[in-house]
């Protein structure tokens, strides 16, 4: 994974990297910079554009159709670095959850569609010492079709349509996955929009 930003000076860089360094949120092993435990625990406090906030979230996650093809997208941030799964991002304060999943999808992918609410999951997610690592109410949002040129990659991940099947294999393979992950994507493979909320707690092992 390539660490310095693009336009980033080469000290500006180093003396940033130095002091991830010093606090213990990245460690240097031989040549190569890896983040630590309490370096994802800090991330897992940050939005995707770097901001602090609370370990309680209230966040979207999308799941849009498209030719029988589900949007899916690789994650490029830490603390879930690499798994895939369908689109998410916070909900901004009075903003409405619809228009957050509309803004999620556009930001993220440069899509555009329609969403409706299905229903809630709500994810507990500890660490093998029983911390709470993060605690989150995902609002699902689905769209049965999109406009617009799909980004495929930027900061936030690698966007891809893969089938419902490849969508259920990646997820079952996630950090934090749960058993409530695979009945969300069952009720929207089946086009089943009764109203639902999912609550579990998982432990991220590989976290």
């Amino acid at each position: 994974m390539r660490l310095k930003p693009e336009g980033m000076g080469s000290d500006k860089f180093n003396y940033h990297l130095q002091y991830l360094v010093k606090k213990g949120w990245v460690e240097k092993t031989g040549e190569v910079y890896r983040i630590t435990q309490e370096g994802k625990k800090f991330t897992t406090n940050l939005d995707a554009l770097g901001h602090l906030q609370q370990t309680f979230k209230v966040s979207v996650a999308l799941y849009v159709i498209k030719d029988g093809q589900v949007l899916l997208q690789r994650r490029a941030r830490h603390p879930f670095y690499g798994d895939v799964t369908s689109v998410a991002g916070k909900i901004l304060p009075g903003e409405r959850v619809v228009a957050a999943a509309g803004r999620k999808l556009r930001e993220e992918t440069g899509l555009e569609a329609s969403f409706r609410l299905l229903g809630m999951h709500r994810k507990i997610r500890r660490n093998l010492e029983g911390e709470v690592v993060e605690d989150t109410f995902y609002h699902i949002c689905r769209a049965d079709g999109a406009s617009g040129k799909l980004i495929e990659k930027n900061v936030y991940g690698e966007n891809f349509w893969a089938s419902f099947s490849e969508a259920i294999k990646y997820e079952s393979k996630n950090s934090d996955f749960g058993k409530t992950d695979i009945k969300v994507w069952e009720r929207i493979k089946k086009g089943n929009d009764e109203w639902f909320y999912f609550e579990e707690e998982t432990v991220i092992k590989f976290y």
